[in-house]
């Protein structure tokens, strides 16, 4: 039986997901572990890109949230070498966040959950689930009116006008125990990325 992600918003409603350790297991186990500590309790749903994702992390930032992931891991999916199959993108798959292609980086905690049937993200991201139910909370966040951002000029970053909060976020693994995630060190490169992204969200912090 698969672990079951649970994410409550502040506004009402919940979120369950089904994630997918078989297949892309180190992603999966990372998000595991975060969440077992509880960092993704109170953060956003920072990026809404209507009809495409929505988007959250539990990452450090220094000066906004001083406790959180602090590395990244190699990405789980077909451009960067990983060889097991995988579910195709669409309408309320859920992903890994990373830099894509061949870079074979992903985020450590950063999962974004599909609002589209779109499906160029397809071998460039790690499936690691899909949402089983309350897809109408998934829906109306979809819908929340956003302030439009570009990052580099090319990339939507589009962030709620008003917070789109998760309460709380805990996964039932049905009593298995899942070992911490293989993890490495971001380059400089990378934390520079993260930092010009971290420029266009707004952070509403209580």
């Amino acid at each position: 039986m698969n672990p079951i992600m649970h994410i409550k918003m502040a506004e009402g409603g919940m979120i369950d997901i089904e994630l997918f350790p078989d297949i892309t297991c180190n992603t999966v186990r990372s998000v595991i572990w975060l969440a077992n500590q509880g960092l993704y309790d109170g953060r956003d749903f920072y990026r809404v890109v209507r009809d495409f994702v929505l988007q959250t992390d539990c990452d450090l930032r220094p000066g906004i949230y001083e406790t959180g992931c602090d590395y990244i891991i190699d990405g789980e999916y077909m451009h960067s070498g990983y060889t097991i199959k995988q579910p195709a993108f669409g309408k309320y798959m859920v992903g890994m966040a990373g830099h894509g292609k061949d870079s074979n980086i992903s985020s450590g905690s950063s999962f974004f959950i599909q609002t589209s049937t779109d499906n160029s993200l397809d071998g460039d991201f790690a499936v690691i689930g899909q949402v089983v139910d309350g897809f109408e909370v998934v829906d109306r966040i979809n819908n929340t009116p956003c302030n439009q951002k570009l990052f580099r000029e090319k990339i939507s970053f589009h962030t709620p006008k008003k917070p789109q909060r998760i309460e709380r976020l805990w996964i039932d693994t049905h009593g298995k125990f899942y070992d911490p995630p293989k993890t490495k060190k971001p380059s400089a490169k990378y934390l520079k990325r993260e930092k010009e992204l971290d420029n266009l969200i707004d952070f509403y912090r209580d």
